[in-house]
């Protein structure tokens, strides 16, 4: 694509921002704000600011688009001040009717699967809404959800390694929006099939372009979000919890990657309560609301197995001939047995995660966790290393014995991006990516003092994410890790 066909396709996107707002939006609000600010000397908000989470560095955040039109960010003010105030319900429902808006959020796929996905909407009040799915040969297939504030659609009986287009109304005939997508092959075959990860976003990187488009166009067909996505350290806050994902869901880039591939998420410390948090205790030993939090986040992604009822906001799921397990290693830690047996993920996920490693058939296994598996950066001080040594050596084993597997690590946390080997007794490799450059945030040195296991490691303050690319070269399943910079550029390339 041209660069003036790319700039003329990304304005007309802008131009439709897919919140769906029309012509009756209300004049402009806190323009000062963003206009002739420190925004215009400084394009891009820093970590530092957006901790601070306040209004105006929110509108700095949304400004890094160019040409954002002012209607959107006169509808998420008007959110945020309805959403962190009384009645909240009613009154986000009347700045929707004020502002023409049919929506608060999507469509946004996930819990992809070789014959079906998941399209999940959130909406002002109860609906009901129809997602219409076209197959290559024109056919459509039509799903319904139950009338929902947040429904999610499950659109099952599709073709394998198949291409669809969807689109999505409501019960009034209003389009709510439209995406494309394309089922997960239930072999590994001479054809790549490709997954995106990473994790460290913190706000900023939503509203940067790049790389989120770069995911899309280099045919990842589901993206794995590993912690610190979208909300930044709200703490107990659900009025300001809700506002973040608000800034998510009016954040150009961030829709038209949703709506296209795939996504899930799972949480770590700023995204789950604040820097370093886990368990049921915060700084200062303030009380950590477990259960409404854990809520909120079932609400808010569209992850495997979001209704079941368990302690943790862990799944897992088969994408093709892939076999993937998201971990909770924020909320299920127990935080006055730090060292201890099972302290870092909890008796129940830790026998959940032994049934489901054995139960698994896949010639590869990815396990993602918020914080990292090595304890080679910053001391170990917030993963597995200070907590659950024995654990960890616990679930090697069980690994170890998935002999026609290969187990990959997945994590974040530590800003920058790493990759490890992990050397087993029976002479058996486990790697680790940790990718944490979703957000181009600064952290610690790219290598720690013992490089004899680490294969790599990028700066923090890079843009980059990491792809695994899925093929049966030969007659044998292989995988190719590369981590990919926001220019497209292959910066790291590893073969398993």
């Amino acid at each position: 694509m041209s660069t003036n066909k790319a700039k003329i396709k990304r304005r007309q996107f802008l131009a439709s921002t897919a919140v769906g707002i029309g012509a009756a939006a209300a004049q402009p609000l806190h323009a000062a704000l963003v206009q002739g600010s420190d925004a215009d000397k400084d394009k891009y908000v820093s970590l530092k600011d957006a901790h601070k989470g306040s209004l105006e560095i929110d509108l700095r955040i949304m400004n890094q688009i160019p040409d954002i039109p002012q209607e959107v960010i006169d509808f998420y003010v008007a959110c945020r001040e309805a959403l962190t105030g009384k009645d909240a319900g009613n009154q986000i429902v009347k700045v929707c009717e004020q502002h023409n808006v049919k929506k608060l959020g999507g469509p946004m796929l996930g819990d992809l699967t070789s014959s079906s996905v998941s399209v999940w909407m959130h909406l002002p009040a109860k609906e009901e809404v129809q997602i219409t799915i076209e197959a290559p040969n024109g056919q459509q297939i039509e799903f319904k959800s139950e009338a929902s504030t947040i429904p999610v659609v499950r659109c099952e009986g599709l073709k394998p390694d198949t291409g669809y287009n969807y689109v999505v109304s409501n019960s009034a005939g209003d389009k709510l929006g439209e995406g494309g997508f394309t089922t997960c092959p239930t072999e590994l075959s001479a054809e790549p099939f490709r997954l995106a990860f990473g994790a460290d976003f913190h706000k900023i990187g939503m509203y940067r372009a790049e790389l989120l488009r770069l995911i899309q166009e280099r045919g990842a067909r589901a993206l794995f979000l590993i912690g610190d996505s979208a909300v930044d350290g709200r703490k107990n806050d659900l009025g300001l919890i809700k506002t973040d994902y608000m800034l998510r869901n009016l954040s150009p880039p961030i829709q038209q990657l949703t709506a296209n591939v795939p996504t899930s998420a799972t949480w770590d410390d700023h995204d789950y309560w604040g820097d370093d948090v886990s368990g049921t205790v915060g700084h200062g030993k303030r009380s950590v609301e477990v259960d409404s939090l854990r809520a909120m986040w079932k609400m808010q992604w569209n992850n495997p197995q979001r209704d079941l009822d368990r302690a943790g906001i862990y799944f897992e799921t088969t994408i093709g001939p892939v076999h993937y397990i998201a971990l909770d290693t924020r909320s299920c830690r127990v935080n006055d047995e730090r060292g201890k047996l099972n302290s870092f993920l909890g008796e129940e996920q830790m026998d959940w995660l032994k049934e489901t490693l054995a139960a698994s058939s896949s010639p590869f296994i990815l396990i993602s966790g918020g914080t990292m598996w090595t304890d080679y950066i910053s001391k170990a001080k917030d993963t597995w290393g200070t907590w659950d040594i024995e654990g960890r050596e616990k679930i090697f084993g069980w690994i170890d014995a998935k002999q026609d597997s290969q187990a990959l690590l997945l994590s974040g946390d530590r800003h920058g991006a790493r990759g490890f080997e992990i050397d087993r007794p029976n002479g058996k490799t486990i790697y680790e990516f940790e990718i944490g450059t979703l957000g181009g945030c600064p952290g610690p040195s790219p290598f720690g003092k013992d490089r004899s296991q680490q294969l790599f490691g990028l700066k923090s303050n890079s843009w980059a994410f990491g792809e695994l690319t899925f093929v049966n070269k030969d007659g044998k399943p292989q995988v190719v890790f590369r981590l990919i910079d926001a220019d497209g550029k292959v910066v790291e390339e590893v073969t398993v």
